[in-house]
């Protein structure tokens, strides 16, 4: 009996030394590969740092140092396209933290996107995290940003127009309040519109009720409603009151959460990606099961209600589909 007590217990501490080493191990390249990281940076030998700074994230994913220094480096290299990835998963991974929000806006004013570079701004304005002086610069730097849009919109005559039509829409509303007239806001009817082919795709299915709306399009000819198509598109809209309120990402979590329950029910795999946030909308994919099964889908989150929109396929998306159905949610309209 001692004796196997002595074994299991040798067993035990070969385990707890290995589990310790191994650690170590990982701690300890994190550690090099990061300061090799760092002296290239200094050096600017930016792509350099975006290998040691992969290889760091390779043993701490979790690093947020790591993880902006690499998207800085993206930045110097003109991949803003990775920057951009790189400053989203931090933001992800660190909500509260306020430097790759900052740097994600200097990439969007740089691209003149000032409405999500202010967007940007503001979030990490609002923040804890940033101190007190960094606060005041950047909301001297909102100010001066909304004057430089102003600017640029004014030599753009499609903007001056809509700055035209934006000034007479303030004094309508102006002499409206001036007037004591009540301005009610416009109800929501559930419905989007989307730039389908109407030669391709078809309506299949149109459901309503006071709480919620479905409308599907499926591809013409496909027997939609026994299950047999390859593609589909799925329009829902959820009313939200003061009994029915939820949050876009309580929302988001909850939705792709019972997916996900259900790829580890089938013991399939799962994989799910955020491709845009805003405070107003996500746009995400997914794929299940080696990609047997993709979606891309965009929520839009109004006072009023949920919008969800999913273009659904069996199979894997192209890249032409991809590019082409990310356009079109971008560009869904509310009616």
């Amino acid at each position: 009996m001692i004796k196997k007590y002595i074994n299991k217990l040798f067993i035990c501490v070969i385990l707890c030394a290995a589990i310790f080493l191994q650690t170590g191990c990982a701690a300890l390249n994190f550690r090099n590969e990061y300061d090799k990281g760092m002296r290239a940076y200094n050096e600017k030998k930016y792509d350099e740092a975006i290998v040691n700074f992969n290889n760091a994230l390779a043993y701490k994913p979790d690093s947020y140092s790591a993880l902006c220094l690499l998207g800085t480096s993206y930045a110097y290299t003109k991949d803003t396209k990775m920057a951009e990835k790189t400053f989203q998963d931090a933001i992800r991974l660190f909500p509260d933290d306020w430097n790759a929000y900052v740097l994600l806006a200097d990439i969007k004013k740089s691209q003149r996107d000032y409405d999500l570079a202010i967007e940007y701004y503001e979030t990490a304005v609002t923040l804890e995290s940033m101190g007190g002086k960094e606060k005041i610069y950047y909301k001297k730097l909102l100010k001066q940003i909304k004057e430089e849009q102003a600017a640029y919109a004014l030599k753009d005559p499609i903007a001056q127009q809509q700055a035209r039509e934006n000034f007479k829409n303030e004094i309508v509303n102006t002499y409206s309040k001036a007037n004591k007239a009540e301005v009610s806001e416009k109800p929501q009817t559930g419905e989007v519109l989307l730039a389908l082919d109407s030669k391709k795709w078809e309506k299949v299915l149109s459901q309503k009720d006071e709480k919620s709306q479905v409308t599907e399009y499926g591809i013409k000819g496909e027997d939609v409603k026994n299950f047999k198509w390859t593609q589909l598109v799925t329009v829902q809209y959820f009313v939200l009151n003061e009994n029915i309120k939820t949050t876009l990402d309580e929302y988001y979590n909850t939705h792709i959460g019972a997916i996900d329950a259900i790829a580890k029910n089938s013991g399939k795999p799962f994989e799910k990606k955020i491709i845009h946030q805003t405070n107003k909308d996500i746009l995400y994919e997914w794929k299940f099961d080696n990609s047997k099964e993709c979606e891309l889908a965009r929520i839009i989150h109004t006072p009023q209600g949920i919008y969800h929109i999913h273009f659904a396929k069996k199979g894997a998306f192209t890249n032409d589909e991809k590019v082409k159905y990310i356009d079109l949610l971008k560009t869904a309209i509310l009616k």
